[in-house]
């Protein structure tokens, strides 16, 4: 058995490791060359501000946990309306250049094209959704450490390089060694039976929100599941619902948002999650 682990996470290792550290330059690079110019009051309040706010989420390398200075900052600029902060708050936990290349090294083109415009058009229609049902009374900016300071582009792109390297690669390398237990540990039959179940997409969903994983670490837990039987939509649904539900993060937002947009942000997830893992198995098929 622990030979069959050891060979299990070399492979998965071998797999993922060029996509990481590609991710992790191209991550380095975006916060190097973006900083603090990321977000400003202009920007945040223009018509097309959710879909330049989702851009930032997808782009800036950021977890469901340091994308909350990030998001108070953007609901802060944002005078009129809390779509800008929805599209952000969307798209940060799983899209970024590493969720997209890792998920790409590991299932392909398909999968990853499908996550991504799932997790855009979701952006878009609930920010747009949002800014109709929940009008805001403006407020002033109250300015939030959510970036980086300026500093020397250089310098900047060799710590965010070392920060995305040592601090998202830990997650990594965790979600590797909790992937090669399971494919080493879990009979194979148990999760083909589970896949099979008429409900198998809400319970993965379900299942999902309490185990939640840091961005990154849920591909390659992802992939040992679908060699162990669920299908490639159930295996969506599970990264999609274990980062984008983040039971902390949800707390948080309490914090700045109203509990009614909280809730939206929550249910809405849930649903859409699980619905992108059976609109993929459908399209696949």
């Amino acid at each position: 058995m622990l030979r069959s682990f050891l060979s299990t996470f070399v492979e998965y290792t071998t797999d993922v490791f060029p996509y990481f550290l590609l991710a992790s330059l191209i991550g380095a690079i975006l916060q190097s060359l973006g900083g603090a110019r990321l977000v400003s009051g202009r920007l945040v309040n223009s018509r097309y501000a959710p879909l330049f706010t989702a851009g930032v989420g997808a782009v800036v390398p950021l977890c469901s946990c340091s994308m909350i200075p990030v998001a108070r900052t953007i609901n802060s600029f944002s005078r009129r309306s809390y779509a800008p902060v929805l599209s952000f708050l969307i798209t940060a936990p799983v899209l970024s250049p590493l969720v997209i290349l890792l998920t790409f090294g590991v299932f392909g083109l398909e999968i990853t094209l499908l996550r991504v415009l799932y997790v855009l058009l979701f952006a878009l229609t609930l920010s747009v959704a949002v800014h109709f049902l929940f009008p805001k009374r403006e407020i002033l900016p109250l300015i939030q450490g959510g970036f980086q300071e300026e500093r020397g582009k250089l310098e900047t792109f060799l710590r965010s390089f070392r920060d995305l390297f040592l601090s998202t690669g830990k997650y990594v390398l965790l979600g590797l060694l909790i992937a090669s237990l399971i494919k080493v540990l879990v009979p194979e039959e148990l999760i083909a039976s589970f896949a099979s179940h008429f409900l198998s997409y809400p319970l993965i969903a379900l299942l999902s929100v309490p185990i939640y994983v840091c961005s990154g670490e849920e591909v390659p837990i992802a992939r040992s599941l679908h060699e162990l039987g669920l299908t490639h939509g159930q295996a969506l649904t599970f990264m999609l619902a274990s980062t984008g539900i983040c039971v902390p993060t949800v707390v948080a937002l309490l914090n700045f948002l109203p509990r009614q947009i909280v809730f939206l942000y929550g249910a809405s997830w849930f649903l859409v999650s699980l619905l992108a893992g059976f609109l993929t198995d459908a399209f696949l098929n």
